[in-house]
């Protein structure tokens, strides 16, 4: 058997690679590697391979990818995992082939993100949805951040990551009111077994109050119970495991993001919870889901 020296891709360890294996594991970082896609990084496909893998990507992308089943019901502690690993099997053949093809090529990711766009745009167009307001826009919105964007990250490669940012860039601009983050499955499925709240506690915390504190008490109250309830109360909730996450860490990169905890505590978090002490519960919740969209169309676009 012949051996390859390469780094690996993450912990950048110098490695010795079986030049025919496809997928190993770095036996210092315990990462997955696609081996294929690491030793083509540094070696530009020939337009002829590059047209050809770009085809066959092509041809991989079954129309399934892009419908939409049981929405937010797929992304729950319980069957999130099992919901996803059937989703990255459906679309793991087409991405294997973009990244093969996509080394070295630049225009690669944002030729390939238009595709996996118009794929998904023609499917909300066939839905009937014309206007970003149509409340059947989050569904799409759920899936492509639950299961899409990861998806695209389990390749571990640099052509995935841009071809993720390339994608979330031209869904942005397209959607502006409606903006999509970046998360992998590690973070989505960490945070529905911690069922943290997210963007409450980092207030507090930022405003020196503890994790036991009677106001993220409150919340959680509030959150596991009545609104839980509701019965659009577990796709809000979803929603907010979804997103929250990418929002505390688009905040936590700023300069000013002891000012902008603040703010998001007094024009939002602090009438909320006055609501909440005056028996407001139903006013609580759309002042939260208003500060929630404020805050995606902020800091995930």
């Amino acid at each position: 058997m012949n051996y390859i020296t390469a780094l690996c891709p993450h912990c950048k360890k110098e490695l010795q690679l079986p030049e025919d294996a496809e997928d190993i594991v770095c036996m210092y970082c315990a990462q997955p590697i696609h081996v294929k896609s690491l030793l083509l990084k540094a070696e530009p496909a020939a337009d002829d391979d590059y047209q050809r893998l770009m085809e066959e990507a092509f041809s991989l992308l079954k129309d399934e990818i892009f419908i939409v089943k049981n929405g937010f019901k797929n992304v729950k502690q319980n069957v999130y995992p099992s919901a996803f690993e059937k989703y990255n099997n459906l679309i793991s053949p087409a991405l294997k082939a973009y990244c093969l093809a996509a080394a070295g090529k630049d225009e690669a990711p944002g030729f390939f993100a238009d595709v996996l766009f118009d794929r998904f745009q023609k499917k909300i167009e066939e839905s009937g949805i014309k206007k970003e307001s149509d409340p059947r826009l989050f569904e799409y919105r759920y899936m492509i951040v639950a299961f899409t964007v990861p998806a695209i990250l389990e390749q571990h490669t640099p052509a995935a990551e841009a071809l993720a940012d390339s994608f979330l860039k031209v869904w942005n601009e397209h959607y502006p009111k409606n903006p999509l983050g970046k998360s992998n499955y590690d973070t989505i499925s960490s945070g529905f077994r911690k069922k943290l709240c997210f963007i409450t506690t980092a207030v507090c915390s930022s405003l020196g109050k503890g994790d036991d504190c009677p106001e993220l008490n409150a919340f959680r109250r509030f959150r596991d119970g009545w609104l839980a309830a509701t019965p659009r109360g577990k796709a809000k909730i979803g929603e907010y495991y979804l997103f929250a996450p990418m929002i505390v860490s688009g905040i936590d990169r700023a300069d000013n993001r002891q000012a902008v905890y603040r703010e998001i505590w007094e024009n939002h978090l602090s009438p909320c919870l006055k609501s909440l002490e005056d028996g407001n519960l139903r006013q609580c919740a759309e002042q939260y889901e208003e500060m929630m969209t404020a805050l995606e169309q902020k800091w995930l676009s």
